[in-house]
């Protein structure tokens, strides 16, 4: 997943680029890691000041432009958060909130807000400070792209990614169809409705846990 986003400089200058990872890429600028730009090297960033979630590196990449050929007051405006009417482009991405410290990135945190475990899970990282962004996976199913990528990460067997415990699942008689069922089809099936999906699912830069094992995720986290 990629980001655009826009960093201030001590001297009031604005720096616009695209990274994987907001918060490694701050401190790269600042002189934290190794990889900085030249333009920030000079000018000493102070404040990561607007990103935005752009998803693969050729969106990313074309936001970036749009953003450096805006004016000052245009960036400043796009920064206090109100639309730019000759800019349309910048309302179609989701703007993520910056934290003040620790990551700047949340995690994206998959549940269905009425189940008791994910509930749990949420409390969970609440008590661990931990920003995450959260997505009602019956509102908004996981398409076969992000099922794959997140199967990916997890390396897990895609079956934990099934909601075996749902009723749906049962009624679809799915324990019986799965060992046979292409991976493709699979993938298919779980996007075609989010109760398929076992939750909670939480979503990080490398790595994605399935269901709420707090040790597991304690120890992850």
């Amino acid at each position: 997943m990629y980001f655009t986003y826009l960093l201030r400089c001590e001297d009031g200058s604005l720096y616009a680029g695209i990274t994987t990872d907001p918060a490694r890429r701050f401190a790269q600028h600042a002189g934290q890691k190794h990889g900085g730009a030249k333009y920030t090297a000079l000018r000493h960033p102070i404040k990561m000041e607007a990103v935005w979630r752009t998803g693969d590196r050729a969106t990313a990449s074309r936001l970036e432009y749009q953003l450096k050929h805006l004016t000052k007051p245009e960036k400043e405006q796009l920064i206090a958060g109100s639309p730019l009417p000759k800019h349309p482009i910048f309302s179609q991405y989701h703007r993520i909130a910056i934290e003040p410290k620790g990551r700047m990135i949340p995690m994206l945190f998959v549940c269905y807000p009425k189940c008791s475990t994910c509930k749990k899970a949420a409390a969970f990282l609440d008590s661990l400070h931990i920003p995450y962004e959260t997505r009602h996976i019956k509102e908004q199913n996981p398409t076969v792209e992000e099922l794959k990528a997140w199967h990916q990460k997890s390396g897990l067997p895609l079956k934990r990614f099934f909601n075996t415990s749902g009723q749906l699942y049962r009624s679809m008689e799915l324990s019986k169809k799965l060992p046979d069922m292409p991976e493709e089809e699979q993938y298919a099936l779980l996007a075609s409705d989010g109760m398929l999906v076992k939750r909670p699912i939480v979503v990080g830069e490398d790595f994605v846990l399935v269901g709420f094992k707090q040790k597991e995720w304690a120890e992850k986290l």
